[in-house]
């Protein structure tokens, strides 16, 4: 039997990444914070001590489930291009796609911008008690583990001077157990919680970031920082088995999570025994013509039509096309879930893109996004100034009949959307609890091969090229909050550091 990491509560239950912002949101939960407090808590708790993968120069997505109402409200909080980052611009420094790294691989940071429409509009307490956490944090220092200790040694010789002088002091890493002091960042949360969005978008903090791109970088002006909103859009809606599913619309890729299922639906798949190589063969036929029609339709729905019923509609007829899959190799995320006493639910998710993002560090801020490196010089997701790029982002929520039951996400990239296809069929088709859905063996497509954790039978037979890894490896850190009968139950995985916790 596979099993994550679980907690059971009786009022309130959190899952993060991180042990101390896991605590830091029951802690807000405690004094009376509803479950969007606690998530910003976490949020930014996160932000300071997983600097390798999100910050305030990133992005942050959101599905929140208001009990009181019943509803379910998404907010897109990721960021746009800047009207200096142009196709023309980039063809005239040489280059021909863009850069993966560096000032030309930014977009306008939507995390700050995100944190704060989703606290006034669905907060409890006080701003800057949410923050609190994250300040003192920062400020006093945390004693790092092992997981950003060895993304900082594996990414020091790319960092800035600056940024070296904070992660590897005297020219060494720091190792786990050592204390990391950001007090430049709890300063700038301060400014936050005081002046809110122009703290960060008009201020200072922008200047030093247009200041740090301008070095080797586009222009960025000002009106590219102030006029940034971020959207709530429409969640997208499916039923599937007996449960409604909730996901990211584009600029997401999370409907294609939904093509997936639907395409996995008509096959019948739990017709097939969970550890077999009928249904990973099975799966990755799906999943090869979603990733094709997602890379031909899906981009910003400002700047691209999208037809979603079109979209989600499952297309038998590309299986002979040559496919790219996923690509974006050290990218990772942060995700996590909240619920609360009255059963409000945020799965909330937020990255840099890469390990440290486009590893340009801003004082007082941290390092920069490099989400614009997923633009393409042509097609639906084709770069443009104020354009949001074709994003791996995506949250879930699952209800089943009438009741709100499940959030889950997972760090992943471009493989986000079919982990979420491989977490709701263990869940809904074959019937795991949520704990095993998570913990249980996975199977992961890219271009070149189908990485599967041991745990499967008949791959001797298999007419595909594989690459059989030890189980738990690190295919992405999923976590989860789940009500059943009024427990509160969150989930960790085991292939990360995270903790579940609650009341």
């Amino acid at each position: 039997m596979y099993n994550s990491k679980i907690f059971l509560g009786k009022n309130a239950a959190v899952a993060t990444e991180h042990p101390l912002a896991s605590l830091a949101a029951v802690d807000t939960l405690r004094a009376g914070g509803n479950a969007v407090d606690a998530a910003i808590t976490a949020s930014t708790c996160l932000a300071v001590t997983q600097p390798q993968l999100n910050g305030l120069g990133g992005d942050f997505f959101a599905l929140y489930y208001d009990a009181d109402s019943q509803q379910v409200h998404c907010l897109n909080a990721s960021g746009w291009a800047p009207t200096g980052l142009t196709i023309d611009t980039l063809r005239s420094k040489g280059l021909q796609a863009v850069p993966l790294f560096g000032p030309y691989s930014t977009v306008v940071p939507g995390y700050v911008s995100g944190i704060i429409n989703l606290h006034k509009r669905f907060g409890r307490k006080e701003f800057a008690e949410d923050l609190a956490s994250a300040i003192k944090l920062a400020e006093d220092g945390f004693l790092i583990y092992p997981a950003l200790s060895s993304k900082i040694q594996e990414v020091l010789g790319e960092l800035s001077a600056s940024a070296k002088k904070l992660f590897a002091p005297s020219n060494q890493p720091l190792i786990p157990g050592a204390l990391l002091r950001q007090q430049g960042l709890a300063r700038t949360l301060r400014e936050i919680t005081a002046k809110g969005t122009s703290a960060f978008y008009e201020g200072r903090i922008f200047e030093n970031i247009a200041n740090a791109l301008a070095e080797d970088g586009p222009e960025v002006g000002l009106e590219d920082f102030k006029s940034y909103q971020p959207e709530w859009p429409e969640p997208l809606k499916m039923e599937y088995m007996d449960s409604t599913l909730y996901e990211m619309p584009p600029n997401s890729m999370g409907a294609t999570s939904f093509l997936i299922l639907n395409s996995l639906r008509a096959l019948e798949l739990n017709r097939l025994q969970p550890d077999s190589r009928e249904r990973i063969e099975t799966t990755f036929k799906v999943v090869r013509d979603a990733y094709a029609k997602m890379w031909e339709q899906l981009g910003d729905p400002r700047f691209t039509n999208i037809n979603m019923h079109d979209y989600l509609s499952p297309d038998r007829a590309r299986m002979t096309k040559a496919i790219s899959g996923p690509t974006s190799h050290n990218a990772d995320t942060t995700y996590f879930a909240v619920v609360d006493k009255e059963g409000n639910i945020v799965s909330g998710i937020q990255s840099l893109f890469h390990h440290f993002g486009s590893r340009v560090y801003v004082e007082d801020c941290g390092f920069l996004t490099n989400r614009a490196s997923a633009f393409k010089f042509d097609g639906p997701n084709k770069l443009q100034p104020r354009k949001r790029p074709l994003h791996t982002l995506s949250a879930l929520l699952v209800a089943e009949h009438g009741e709100m039951r499940a959030a889950i996400g997972t760090s992943g990239a471009e493989y986000r959307p079919q982990q979420h296809a491989l977490f709701l069929t263990n869940y809904l088709d074959y019937h795991m609890t949520l704990e095993e859905a998570l913990a249980y063996p996975r199977f992961l497509w890219a271009s070149d091969k189908i990485t599967i954790e041991t745990g499967y039978k008949g791959l001797e037979q298999s007419e595909f090229n594989e690459a059989v890894v030890a189980y738990p490896e690190r295919t992405g850190v999923a976590h989860a909050i789940e009500i059943t009968n009024g427990v509160k139950k969150a989930v960790c995985d085991i292939r990360g550091e995270g903790l579940p916790l609650g009341l």
